[in-house]
């Protein structure tokens, strides 16, 4: 190739695509900009880059499933894990659904050839994504605690009666009464030298 020529040289159309098999519900297709994440935005950016993500959980996207027997046997592995482990040990529930997928035909040769490396991946991905999920959940509720924990503290420093703080947070954090109380009486405890008229 003519790195210095000046005739334009065609190049294969790029496309982007990523497979969705995560337990969140999202629908079959759904396209991202690269540039959506760019600050600060532009109307007509610099560098674009659009994907597509397709969802191939079990039920989603038929069509794609019809032309693709291997992505549409995965997806049916997955499901059966997802199913069986909420039954049994994890350990247990993948080598169920290896099992009846060979039996089944549903990627028959690929488990036969590699069942031990099919097994150990499918519990490290499974592991994995319960592990991304527990860690997303705490970091939501560390969040909320301090929420929680900086509205107290910016009331106190305005003043705000005991009343209106217990107010705040019910309706701010959509907690009950007793629940904000108790928030209330956790921080003073801590910071007994702050005291709410």
């Amino acid at each position: 190739m003519n790195l210095y020529g000046r005739k334009a040289i065609q190049i294969p159309l790029p496309s982007f695509i990523i497979f969705y098999n995560g337990r969140e519900q999202q629908p079959d297709r759904t396209e991202y900009l690269l540039s959506d994440l760019f600050h600060p935005t532009a109307d007509y950016p610099a560098l674009e880059l659009k994907a597509v993500m397709l969802n191939i959980n079990k039920g989603h996207n038929q069509e794609l499933m019809d032309a693709c027997h291997t992505l549409r046997d995965y997806s049916e592995y997955v499901s059966r894990i997802r199913t069986y482990s909420a039954q049994m040990p994890l350990s247990d529930a993948v080598e169920k659904a290896i099992t009846e997928c060979i039996q089944e035909n549903i990627l028959r040769d690929f488990l036969i050839k590699n069942r031990a490396e099919a097994k150990a991946m499918s519990i490290y991905e499974y592991d994995e994504e319960k592990t991304m999920r527990m860690l997303r959940e705490e970091a939501y509720e560390e969040a909320i605690e301090i929420g929680i924990r900086t509205t107290i503290e910016t009331c106190m420093e305005f003043n705000a009666p005991s009343t209106l703080i217990i107010q705040k947070l019910i309706s701010k954090f959509h907690l009950s009464e007793e629940k904000a109380q108790a928030y209330l009486n956790e921080y003073l405890n801590q910071n007994p030298k702050h005291s709410p008229l």
